[in-house]
């Protein structure tokens, strides 16, 4: 019964591997849930700071006439789960051409188009690794020349995607469907939720989430934030991360998604621990 006991008592503290860890979430509030729980589940602190808001972009005439032109484009692809979610409040699933092709970046937009539309594979466009470039490397999008693509993104988007569509030959259009703010908080929010813990790591998923939660903090808040470790979702964002003077240790995720940022979470901690 002693040696089940420890052996039990083992496995559960190897299961338990983020015990003692403080994880700052600064994903928007509605996409914090997943990531949430996984490492709570883990034994993790988790502390929610959404650095980026997303709200409704500006109704506008193009908008209006999505339903009606959308049959005018051989090709939309979505650069992220709120693409999607944006677009189809002016979409309705059962209007789309049954030719038009599909693209998502990411597994999150690929679940949300699936939970509007049934997507035969023939229709799809999912790229590898989850960015603008591994979309831009899928055979898919290699002969595009003469083609009409429709890129549904957020305002102010990043230009990579459309701009090598159009150096390949096609006639690229932008939607823009959401708006990415800088929430407000109170002068001392920051510091009343890491009152009783100061985050081991921080969770960033975008530049601009970099940047907001900085400028959200004061001067000794933000010293230790950029003394401590922080995940990322892409080679890309280490160089913002040095710039904005982050001097301790960066890890990039192994998938922008929840489970891949968890497991990379797992491994830093781990590390931790030797």
């Amino acid at each position: 019964m002693r040696d089940k006991a420890r052996q039990d008592k083992a496995k559960q503290d190897k299961e338990l591997v983020l015990k003692g860890q403080c994880i700052l979430n600064t994903r928007p509030a509605h996409q914090q849930d997943g990531l949430k729980l996984l490492l709570e589940a883990q034994g993790a602190k988790v502390i929610a700071f959404p650095a980026i808001e997303i709200i409704e972009s500006e109704t506008t005439d193009f908008h209006r006439s999505l339903i009606e032109n959308i049959e005018h484009y051989d090709i939309a692809l979505f650069v992220s789960r709120n693409a999607v979610d944006g677009a189809f409040r002016y979409l309705e699933p059962d209007k789309l051409p049954a030719e038009l092709q599909l693209g998502v970046i990411g597994d999150a937009s690929y679940r949300a188009l699936l939970h509007r539309i049934n997507l035969a594979e023939e229709r799809l466009i999912r790229g590898h690794p989850h960015n603008s470039e591994g979309l831009l490397a899928t055979s898919a999008l290699q002969q595009v020349a003469g083609k009409n693509i429709l890129i549904f993104r957020g305002q102010q988007g990043r230009n990579l995607l459309g701009d090598e569509l159009r150096a390949r030959g096609a006639s690229v259009s932008y939607c823009e469907v959401y708006r990415r703010k800088k929430p407000e908080y109170g002068a001392d929010g920051f510091a009343q939720i890491t009152t009783e813990q100061f985050p081991t790591l921080v969770v960033f998923t975008s530049n601009e989430g970099m940047e907001n939660l900085l400028a959200l903090t004061n001067g000794r808040e933000r010293r230790e934030l950029l003394g401590i470790t922080w995940l990322l979702i892409s080679e890309r964002m280490r160089e913002s991360a040095i710039n904005l003077g982050h001097n301790a240790a960066t890890i990039i995720a192994a998938n922008a998604n929840d489970e891949g940022i968890q497991q990379t979470i797992n491994e830093w901690a781990r590390k931790q621990v030797v």
